[in-house]
């Protein structure tokens, strides 16, 4: 008996010890919110490997610990501060016998006699006049079978029904939601804009697809960062390692850094490795490449009322209607020997036909809308420029990818295009 109890035990040290060395944990956000003389509601955001090895949540604030229930989005009220004090405050968690003190914030309590402002009465549906369409609450809602957001216009459907950033029925799709780095914000002016959401695999160590919103507000005088790393929120040892590149490809950015110059550390985020996918250098992503005139002919059509995007990788066989055919193959880059080379990259691609309606999309008619994909193969010759040939409907898309798109815009006319709204 005791041997087996011996044994017992040195394999639930072994699993332990396992589980501390894989476990990793992360801030998505954080902020201050309900701030007054004497107290502060914290809140975060967290992404981590294994929920259930967290045995406690919460913040340190003043050398002092205030914890909360556990959960990938938490708050915690503090009270018996000083009036008139600026406090900083770090976020903690407790999983598998150790502690994680990561980045939080600060903020300052008001002076004896100061008032809070009052909350805003709630508005209407905003419109998507001067910005994009309105953003979220800041807390995520976990989805199964449903969008991220219901205000985010661009979102493919995702399988996540306990919100921790991994698909539920695909275990190789990791899901990440970037808040724009700046002082961008939301149409409703209550939290940050976000940038994109990107679903990264594991099977390929690439970007399936970037979803993001196009307009004027994003665009800016900050300079392009080549800030390139790591995905913050998506699982570091899946991603390329380092900015290398190889297989006769360069950097392809799936949103481009030209189209997020609206403050640096907008920029710096679409660096991110999860947004980077191997293009060919010499025909592909380069001057006068098929990409590259394809995402010039895109610039041209965000408007007004904000171009919605989904730009994806496709990874199977796939031959276009000019004969041109890519095969799978892995090659290395990122520091990694086993990325998949893409086969066909894509643009999806929803906005209203006017472009200046001043209406959000899901209360347009499907006569108000326009929605197309254009795709192209990795093999398509250099100088080959955006034709009717390119473009298919998002439900051939869909039959294709296995993805659903722009499934927060019930009208959107999916089934059917004309190829001159595109051209």
């Amino acid at each position: 008996m005791r041997r087996l109890l011996t044994l017992i035990a040195v394999v639930l040290i072994g699993v332990a010890c396992e589980k501390e060395e894989d476990f990793v944990c992360k801030v998505v956000e954080s902020e201050a919110t309900n701030i007054t003389t004497t107290s502060v509601t914290l809140e975060a955001t967290i992404n981590a490997s294994h929920f259930d090895a967290i045995d406690r949540v919460g913040f340190m604030l003043d050398d002092e610990f205030h914890w909360a229930e556990i959960g990938r989005v938490f708050t915690c009220v503090v009270e018996g501060l000083k009036p008139n004090t600026m406090y900083d405050y770090q976020v903690v968690v407790y999983a598998v016998g150790d502690s994680w003190l990561m980045e939080g914030g600060s903020f300052t309590t008001l002076a004896e006699g100061e008032t809070p402002e009052p909350e805003p009465e709630p508005e209407p549906e905003p419109e998507p006049e001067p910005e994009p369409e309105p953003e979220p609450e800041p807390t995520p809602d976990p989805t199964g079978g449903m969008t991220y957001r219901s205000g985010w216009f661009e979102l493919p459907i995702e399988f996540d029904a306990n919100g921790d950033g991994r698909d539920d029925k695909n275990s190789t799709y990791y899901y990440a939601h970037h808040l724009c780095g700046g002082s961008e914000q939301n149409a409703q002016r209550s939290g940050r804009a976000r940038n994109y959401t990107v679903c990264f695999s594991s099977e390929h160590h690439c970007p399936v697809w970037v979803a993001a919103p196009r307009h004027s507000m994003y665009e800016g005088s900050a300079n392009r960062t080549n800030a390139y790393t790591q995905d913050p929120q998506i699982p570091s040892d899946i991603q390329y390692s380092s900015k290398s590149t190889g297989g006769g490809c360069n950097k392809g950015h799936m949103l481009g850094s030209a189209e997020r110059t609206s403050s640096t550390a907008t920029n710096k985020q679409v660096f991110y490795f999860s947004n980077i996918a191997p293009q060919y250098s010499g025909t592909f992503n380069t001057g006068g490449g098929a990409w590259n005139n394809l995402e010039d002919h895109i610039d041209g059509l965000v408007c007004r009322d904000t171009l919605y995007t989904v730009i994806g990788c496709y990874f199977d066989k796939y031959t276009d209607k000019y004969g041109n055919t890519g095969s799978p193959k892995k090659i290395s880059f990122g520091g990694r020997s086993d990325v998949s080379c893409p086969t066909m990259f894509y643009y999806a691609l929803l906005r209203t036909k006017s472009g200046s309606t001043g209406k959000s999309v899901k209360d347009c008619s499907a006569s108000e809308l326009q929605c197309a994909a254009f795709v192209i193969c990795h093999e398509q010759d250099k100088g080959h420029k955006p034709q009717a040939q390119d473009i298919i409907s998002i439900e051939e898309l869909e039959r294709l990818t296995g993805f659903t798109y722009f499934e927060n815009v019930p009208n959107a006319p999916k089934s059917t295009f004309n190829a001159n709204d595109w051209l």
